[in-house]
């Protein structure tokens, strides 16, 4: 595999914690032997090292033995009360009231969607008001829902299954009545289109925010580097970097070349945020080696750790999220 960024490895996790790594090929002989091995409490350091990149074959197989690991009788550290939150608010969180301001426009009916996701809603509001604006200015019809249900991802990605599948019903009921739902989350997005879709009777379209963005009609200016999205790139979405990278250029920024690399967020903010810590430090160096005036993404987990980390490692770009950068 060729390096992107010299000296580091491609897999995020086996770059700052290769003692936990688990290869594509040590995750196959595990599943093929898992009828025969019971996981003990200790194993958690290898089976949950994965932040949910994308980068490798064996995602599916990850989740599969994290499931295991929880049946065999094992614990992780707050979930628990994760799955408390659940019970309660459908959330992963101990509440379930968005905290967006609700722009002005956007009607009550539409035939589309935006689904929004919790972490949008409730941990990063502004960036969350910068894409409802930012869908008004283009003259996207849509509404929002006055009370979102997660899409899973953070028991799906944890190994509950159960709990997954709870969200998956009651959003399909919501789903099937809209013709499109536009995701501001592209693990939300890869779920609704992957894991929903196949469930669900009605043809709803699952779009991602990335198909709506248009050069800004504003002459910009200021070099920008770009957090581009995991998990659409390694989601046969790929070719979503360069079209966005275009649309900045296109609005008069110069775009700073940073290879491509996690920022650590693929997870949330969960389980072993040692190893998240990590990856975000590392990739907070690459943007500030890279220079520029700002740091941007499009994914809502990208931006939660580029917004806090880019503080906390005091790079010089200033973080703002492209929507902001597009308004």
């Amino acid at each position: 595999m060729i390096e992107r960024i010299k000296g580091r490895k491609n897999f995020p996790t086996d770059e700052v914690d290769p003692e936990n790594f688990l290869s594509d090929e040590e995750i196959r002989n595990l599943i093929q032997d898992k009828d025969n091995i019971k996981f003990v409490q200790n194993d958690y350091y290898k089976l949950y090292n994965c932040v949910h990149c994308g980068e490798c074959e064996t995602e599916e197989e990850r989740l599969l033995l994290k499931q295991k690991y929880l049946e065999d009788g094992n614990k992780v550290d707050g979930l628990d009360d994760m799955l408390e939150c659940f019970r309660k608010y459908r959330s992963p969180y101990p509440s379930n009231k968005m905290r967006i301001r609700r722009p002005e426009g956007i009607p009550t009916e539409s035939d589309t969607l935006f689904y929004m996701g919790c972490l949008s809603t409730i941990r990063i509001p502004r960036y969350t008001e910068h894409s409802l604006k930012y869908l008004l200015k283009q003259n996207v019809d849509f509404t929002i829902l006055k009370e979102e249900i997660c899409c899973g991802w953070p028991w799906f990605a944890s190994g509950c299954n159960e709990e997954f599948e709870i969200c998956k019903k009651e959003n399909i009921e919501i789903f099937e009545e809209f013709k499109t739902v536009i995701c501001l989350c592209p693990a939300c997005y890869f779920l609704f289109n992957k894991y929903y879709k196949p469930s669900m009777k009605s043809n709803t379209e699952f779009k991602y925010i990335s198909d709506y963005l248009k050069p800004s009609d504003n002459k910009k200016s200021g070099k920008v580097g770009v957090q581009h999205l995991c998990q659409l790139m390694n989601r046969d979405r790929k070719g979503v970097d360069k079209l966005v990278n275009n649309i900045l250029e296109k609005s008069g920024y110069e775009v700073v070349d940073i290879p491509h690399w996690c920022c650590g967020g693929g997870l949330g903010y969960m389980h072993r945020t040692d190893v998240i810590d990590k990856v975000a430090n590392k990739r907070m160096s690459d943007f500030d080696a890279a220079g520029g005036d700002y740091s941007t993404t499009y994914c809502p987990s990208c931006w939660w750790v580029l917004s806090r980390y880019s503080k906390l490692c005091k790079i010089s770009p200033k973080a703002k999220d492209l929507f902001e950068l597009l308004l």
